[in-house]
């Protein structure tokens, strides 16, 4: 029908609440990789180091106690907070932790950039730190199922298993350490594959620039602590600040050669944050995103 023959009548549907108008961009981020197999299947081999933690719990709490038993489970390690640092940290989840950023995140912002659907979104619809929101929020709910989710359900486990309640008073470190651990280092790495994503219109480009940043970063680190032997030199290595940010956070003990200062550990997050924020404010905050 033409438009001058639609007349003037008003708009009867219902009108979504400016404070959830981010809602539909993180559906739109969130489902498409909640279909796709390849992706599923790399969330559930993340999940398998806390399978091994969840068995332990089974083998302090439900074998036999034959003396063959009980030397068994002592050659085990216990359910504490060094092994949530160990378990949130090991070599294999930082792996699959820095695929899944860049297979998800990488494309953000610069994939909306590509195809032009950016001026749209950030014309009337949502506000920039709407949009932001919903972007960070949808990266920030997988990597959950990499550290605070699995850590929830591994409590319950030992409180289940245990019947021993105050285990959870014990170790009431495992709960708020590792919150603090997710709210920093992962929130950290939303904030900067944002900031990556937010510089420019090529996801391919923006997850090859942040996968040199992690890896090429380790590889100088370990470089540097091989001619030094400073554990200082450690500090420009993402992967190897979370090992440290979650000993610190669940009080574990650190390995010998990553013992560094804390003052170094806050340091490096305060500088990513800051300049992934200043990144964020300069290319929204007058729209030069979407030059």
């Amino acid at each position: 029908m033409p438009v001058f023959e639609q007349g003037y009548q008003g708009y009867d549907g219902s009108r979504r609440s400016l404070k959830v108008r981010w809602w539909p961009l993180f559906l739109e981020e969130v489902l498409p990789y909640l279909k796709r197999r390849r992706f599923l299947f790399l969330i559930i081999l993340a999940l398998i180091p806390w399978v091994w933690g969840i068995l332990l719990t089974f083998f302090h709490t439900q074998l036999g106690d034959s003396e063959g038993t009980r030397q068994f489970v002592k050659q085990l390690p216990v359910v504490d907070e060094s092994l949530f640092a160990t378990l949130l940290t090991n070599g294999y989840d930082l792996f699959l932790l820095t695929i899944v950023l860049i297979w998800m995140g990488s494309g953000l912002i610069a994939r909306d950039r590509k195809e032009g659907t950016l001026e749209v979104f950030l014309g009337r619809a949502v506000t920039p730190l709407q949009y932001l929101w919903a972007k960070g929020a949808a990266l920030m709910a997988f990597l959950l199922i990499f550290t605070l989710a699995p850590a929830l359900v591994m409590v319950v486990f030992q409180v289940g298993l245990t019947g021993d309640i105050a285990w959870l008073w014990d170790h009431a470190r495992v709960i708020w350490g590792t919150l603090l651990y997710t709210a920093v280092a992962p929130g950290t790495l939303v904030l900067s594959v944002l900031a990556l994503s937010s510089l420019g219109r090529s996801p391919r480009l923006v997850g090859l620039t942040f996968f040199g940043i992690v890896f090429l970063g380790k590889s100088a680190s370990a470089i540097f602590y091989g001619i030094t032997r400073n554990t200082a030199a450690w500090f420009f290595s993402i992967t190897d600040e979370m090992k440290v940010l979650a000993h610190r956070c669940l009080g574990a003990e650190l390995p010998e050669h990553l013992a560094m200062s804390p003052y170094l550990t806050v340091t490096f997050f305060t500088l990513v944050v800051a300049g992934s924020l200043f990144v964020l404010y300069w290319r929204f905050s007058k729209r030069e995103v979407l030059r």
